[in-house]
């Protein structure tokens, strides 16, 4: 064992290494900068040699309360590290590029409010910023931007592709998990990876059919030279997209270019009639990412855990051509 780093009390993204630094997200059950007490989101650093300590980017939780973002879970996104930027899905539903740096190369900007940033919905003054502390270069909100509602936690890890960020957006239900507050609002979107604009938003409208939340990470898959991205929706569909959204009006889209339902027909009806989520052996939403491999996508069906008998099912599904 060469060394060891304590993290919070919970850890649930996967660690991530590159450019000889090691990223992990957790909680803030062991807080590293004095400023900052109590429940956070939190992304560490460390240097991948020696185990040193090298930033942190600190996340307050949103004001909603656990119906949005789930106390002591912390940082649930693993993150996508490509050159020296950081990208990962934040628990207060916005898609963030980091320097790898941190800020021990200064504020490299444009955004330049880690100051407030950090103190968010807290009710402090601007915290101190310094080396120890994240650069954020760019935030998206999908929260103000999309009007998305994310249920329990936002925890997707970002594909990047080209000059793109694939993102969930973590749509989801309401407290009482009957009432979709946003069925509009889209449950993928691609962000211009330099900028953080939106790029594109899919064309699946899979709001209204949302069984609990939009938790599924994204793939993809170069099929013939072209690309497409696969998505496993949270109304129990895996969805194919074109990578390069298409402009139709004052939109772009991600089109899609094939859906396929990982739910057997008799998860979903029972003597004609369709069957209620969450029900013993009915449908199930996908949580699970999409693997792409040799021109198959291979995806799992699941439940929270609290939701106790909740079906599974694998599903191959071949694509050939434009078919699949």
């Amino acid at each position: 064992m060469k060394w060891v780093a304590r993290l919070g009390s919970q850890a649930y993204g996967n660690v991530v290494v590159s450019g000889g630094k090691v990223f992990v997200g957790t909680n803030n059950e062991n807080p590293r900068d004095p400023q900052h007490q109590g429940d956070r989101s939190i992304l560490l650093c460390f240097d991948e040699q020696t185990g040193e300590f090298l930033w942190q980017l600190v996340v307050p939780k949103l004001a909603s309360g656990k119906v949005n973002d789930w106390e002591g879970l912390g940082l649930l996104s693993s993150p996508c590290v490509e050159g020296n930027r950081v990208y990962l899905v934040t628990s207060r539903c916005e898609v963030m590029c980091l320097d790898t740096e941190g800020m021990a190369n200064g504020n490299d900007g444009p955004f330049m409010d880690e100051a407030k940033y950090v103190v968010k919905d807290t009710g402090k003054p601007p915290a101190k910023i310094g080396p120890k502390d994240a650069d954020i270069i760019w935030k998206y909100d999908m929260m103000d931007e999309l009007g998305v509602f994310p249920h329990n936690a936002s925890n997707c890890s970002v594909l990047v592709v080209g000059d793109r960020v694939y993102v969930s957006t973590a749509n989801g239900v309401d407290w009482g998990h009957k009432n979709i507050p946003s069925p509009n609002s889209p449950s993928f979107i691609a962000l211009n990876k330099k900028t953080g604009e939106l790029a594109g938003e899919d064309d699946a409208h899979i709001g209204p059919h949302i069984f609990h939340s939009t938790y599924s990470s994204p793939s993809a898959g170069n099929i013939n030279g072209r690309w497409l991205v696969f998505f496993g929706g949270g109304d129990g569909w895996c969805y194919a997209f074109d990578s390069n959204p298409v402009k139709e009006g004052d939109s772009s889209y991600l089109k899609t270019a094939w859906k396929y339902d990982c739910n057997p027909p008799e998860y979903r009806f029972k003597d004609g009639k369709p069957i209620q989520y969450p029900s013993p052996g009915g449908p199930s939403e996908i949580i699970a990412t999409p693997v792409f491999w040799k021109n198959r996508v291979y995806v799992a069906i699941g439940q929270d855990p609290e939701h106790d008998t909740g079906n599974g099912n694998l599903s191959c599904i071949v694509h050939r051509l434009d078919r699949s």
